[in-house]
Parts: C-alpha cells; sequence; structure tokens
C-alpha cells in the first residue's frame, strides 16, 4: 500500500502579523485534507498530514519529511496559492515522486499547479478521485489510464487534458469521520467573537450551496446541497465532546439552517443529551424564523453568523444576494430577541460601489444592534462571476494571488480591488471608518462591559478591544 502525505502549505509565525490574526482569529483544521485522509486510510494506505499554517512548518521541512513518502498532496486556496506555488516547485526540483494538488484554488485554476511541477490536480471533492489516483499510481498503470479517472487534470504531450467530470458525493454518511488524530488538534480554535468557551472545535454537516452570489466559488462542492444525517452530526459532536474536550462547537456549513428537518433533529437531540456544551452556526437571512431559532437556542446554539454583505438594495442585488433590506432586519431582529448573538458579514468596495454606498453599509451595521460586525474588502476570486467583470469596473489585478499572500481579510493592509473613481487610500479610509464607527460607540461599548459574566468574557473584551484600537491607528 502507499503511503501519501496531505499538506497545508505553511503560513510562518512571522507571517501571522495582522491585527485580526494577532488577537482574535479562528484557528480551523483542513477538514477538507482529514477526510480524504481518512479514506485513504480505510483503504489500508499509510497517511500523514501536515498543517503548515498551524504548525508554521518551514518549507524544507516538509520537503524533507515528503521523502519519506511515496507521494505527496498540497492543497491550495486562493489566499494562499502563492505559497502553495513555491511548496510544488520545491518538492519537484528535490524529489522524484508524485505530486497532486487539489483544493479550491486548484480546482479554478488548474494549468497554474501542473505549469509549476505537479502532476495531477484533483477537481472537485477530492475523496474517491485521490483514493483512484493513489490506488492507479501504486499498481503502476501508465498515462493513458490515468487519464480514465474521472475528476482530475494532467498534461499530456504539454496540453491539458481534463477527464470526465467526477460525480458529487451523495450520501456523505458514507465517507469516515475525518482523521482529525492526524491533526494538531490542541492548535485549533474558534475566534473568541464567536465563542468564550475553549476548546472550541469545528465541523462540516453538509456540503454546497444553492445560492448564486456572484463573489462564491461553488466548484468545489457545487450548488446541490447533500447533507450528513442527523445520527451522523450527532456522532461528531460527541466526538469532539469526548475525545477533545469541546466545550464549544462551531458549525461552518455555507447555510446550515436550510435543512428545516435535519436542523430540528439535530436539535431535538442535543436537548435529549443535554451536554455542557455551546455551539453556533451560519446562515442566510431567510432560512430562520422564530421558531426555529427558539429551538436553536434551547439546543445549546449561542451564536450565529449571517451573511449580510451590503445595506445597499443595489449591490445586494448585483450581488445576486436574494435577500432584502428588510429580511435581513426581521432575522436579526429576532435572533436578537430570542438571545442568540449575532455576527454579520459585511462587504465593502465591491465592483462600482461608491463610497455614499459603503457608508450606507456602515449605519445599516449599527442600526441592527449586531453583537460582531466584519468588514472584509471586496475580492474578486478566480471562478466566480465578479472575477470575470472585476477589469470592467475599477482597478484589479488578476493575477494578483500569485504576488503576495492573502492573510487578513477583516483588516488588510492593502486592497486587492478598487473601484473607479477612488484610490487605495480612499478605501482603506473608509474600511477603518466603518470598524471605529462600529465599535467605538459609547452604547456598544456599554453594552459590552454589562454582558462580562466571568474571566473567559474578559479575556475576550480585551483581545476584541486590542483589535479595535489596533485599527483605529491602522494607517
Amino acid at each position: 500500500m502507499a503511503n501519501v502525505l496531505l499538506v497545508l502549505p505553511s503560513i510562518l509565525s512571522n507571517e501571522n502579523d495582522g491585527i485580526v490574526t494577532k488577537t482574535t482569529a479562528s484557528f480551523l483544521p483542513p477538514l477538507g485534507l482529514a477526510s480524504i485522509a481518512a479514506v485513504l486510510r480505510e483503504n489500508g494506505h499509510g497517511v500523514a498530514i501536515i498543517d503548515g499554517v498551524a504548525e508554521h512548518t518551514p518549507l524544507q521541512e516538509i520537503v524533507d519529511r515528503a521523502g519519506d513518502f511515496d507521494i505527496v498532496g498540497v492543497s491550495a486556496m486562493t489566499a494562499h496559492a502563492k505559497r502553495a506555488h513555491e511548496l510544488i516547485r520545491m518538492l519537484r526540483s528535490q524529489l522524484d515522486k508524485p505530486i497532486m494538488a487539489g483544493g479550491v484554488h486548484a480546482t479554478t485554476m488548474p494549468a497554474e499547479f501542473l505549469e509549476n511541477g505537479a502532476d495531477f490536480v484533483v477537481v472537485g471533492e477530492g475523496e474517491v478521485t485521490t483514493l483512484e489516483l493513489v490506488q492507479a499510481l501504486e499498481s503502476g498503470l501508465p498515462n493513458e489510464r490515468l487519464a480514465e479517472i474521472r475528476g482530475l487534470c494532467l498534461l499530456r504531450d504539454g496540453e491539458l487534458l481534463r477527464t470526465p467530470k467526477r460525480p458529487l458525493i451523495e450520501d456523505l454518511d458514507s465517507l469516515p469521520l475525518p482523521a482529525r488524530d492526524l491533526l494538531p488538534m490542541h492548535l485549533y480554535n474558534a475566534t473568541v467573537a464567536r465563542t468564550t468557551r475553549q476548546p472550541s472545535h469545528m465541523l462540516l454537516a453538509s456540503r454546497g450551496c444553492p445560492g448564486v452570489c456572484s463573489f462564491c466559488v461553488h466548484k468545489l462542492f457545487g450548488k446541490q446541497v447533500r447533507y450528513n444525517s442527523p445520527e451522523r452530526i450527532i456522532e461528531e459532536f460527541l466526538l469532539l465532546v469526548r475525545e477533545y474536550g469541546a466545550k464549544d462547537v462551531a458549525i461552518f456549513d455555507d447555510n446550515f439552517a436550510a435543512n428545516r428537518e435535519m436542523v430540528v433533529k439535530v436539535c431535538n437531540k442535543l436537548i435529549e443529551l443535554n451536554l455542557d456544551l455551546t455551539w453556533s452556526i451560519e446562515s442566510r437571512v431567510d432560512n430562520v424564523d422564530r421558531e426555529i431559532l427558539e429551538l436553536l437556542k434551547r439546543a445549546g446554539c449561542t451564536f450565529i453568523a449571517y451573511g449580510i454583505e451590503s445595506g445597499s438594495q443595489r449591490i445586494l442585488d448585483q450581488m445576486n444576494k436574494g435577500v432584502t433590506l428588510d429580511q435581513i432586519r426581521e432575522a436579526v431582529r429576532i435572533t436578537n430577541e430570542v438571545g442568540i448573538k449575532t455576527r454579520g458579514y459585511l462587504m465593502l468596495g465591491h465592483l462600482d460601489e461608491t463610497p455614499e454606498e459603503m457608508r450606507k453599509t456602515i449605519e445599516f451595521a449599527k442600526s441592527l444592534d449586531l453583537d460582531v460586525a466584519s468588514f472584509t474588502l471586496f475580492v474578486p476570486l478566480p471562478g466566480t462571476q465578479d472575477y470575470k467583470r472585476a477589469h470592467k469596473f475599477g482597478q484589479f489585478d488578476p493575477d494578483f494571488y500569485m504576488k503576495d499572500l492573502l492573510l487578513e481579510y477583516n483588516m488588510p493592509k492593502y486592497p486587492v480591488y478598487v473601484p473607479a473613481g477612488m484610490t487605495s487610500e480612499e478605501l482603506m479610509a473608509i474600511h477603518r471608518e466603518a470598524y471605529n464607527k462600529m465599535y467605538l460607540r459609547p452604547g456598544y461599548i456599554f453594552k459590552k462591559l454589562f454582558e462580562v459574566r466571568n474571566v473567559h468574557d474578559v479575556r475576550a473584551l480585551v483581545k476584541g478591544g486590542l483589535t479595535v484600537m489596533s485599527n483605529f491607528f491602522r494607517r
């Protein structure tokens, strides 16, 4: 059987120097790699994972360790694409063994990875394709037979060859639980903006999103939503509590609340189990109502993050968001009344957005009485509708991800995209203004002080305060 090394390329400790990464950032496990590892291991292969983001592993150390394995797989997201390419070039120059690339950015831009030294790009969901590729490489199949494996990109006679598309995995329960035992689980935590209870660990209950938001990449898991069964979700809750001591669980699905029947069953079981546990979810505003929110609250859900994006209806429509400002107001209002804390994900600088519309978003966020608001600057990601049209509206380098690492989305050092008629400095000034106006209001400060109940709340408040004050002096 083959020995396979799966790698999330490194971010070194001295590179994680952003305002948020120093104080309030989440550090989340690469569950995609852990799921692939679990499938390989279930089929008899040896597997190890290096999480270079969590462990800050130097690239040369990864290459040296890779020498002990038969096959190496490198995962790539757009924010770290530059580092993934650097690692693949080093692996190619120093080792003579098959190199696979996968993940959302490799799926979107496969030719780049093949040109930089990867032998294969696993496109889309990686579990079955990677297993078949590893088995084929182990048995020594010639390249023409490898091209029969669905869901691959490879070079043949110098030309890019795409094999037929791999069907989505319909039954997610058929996959083993992610191989978290191969990860440095002690290094992961959710942001203190989400919970003050640590350890806080992450799970995914579904794949896919039916939304058509113009800024989202759908190529990895597709638009067809598939769910784990309630029994499987509860099994993973219990694993995190019993094996890893979780006091909080963060469900990072795109839209956990969309499947009402599943949510009801999970909530009822958690109520029955009566665990010493809080948990949180992400949701669209049009998938919640008072009844489901009250059930979530009874089951221990203490935090919901909503994709609000903008306070301008024109911008929401331009994003294909499919919601109205009134729907946003109502969902947040009811969530607050039920007693679940809220976070709003908001975006500034979308395509032809004006400074006036950005300030509308700031005022809208303030009016919602959110517990947390994250203002990101718009980044046109490869594989999205916005990436294709960004150059028509503003200043944008489509190869931005090849030139720098994007480690800080909430408080970046510079904007990737600037709408026409604005300068980079003007956009950054509005971005600073958003955080200062949101968090330096006396009413907001007193609200947070009155919510303090224990030492963990104090620590979270201090970390959040340091983040805001650092932003105040940012230039």
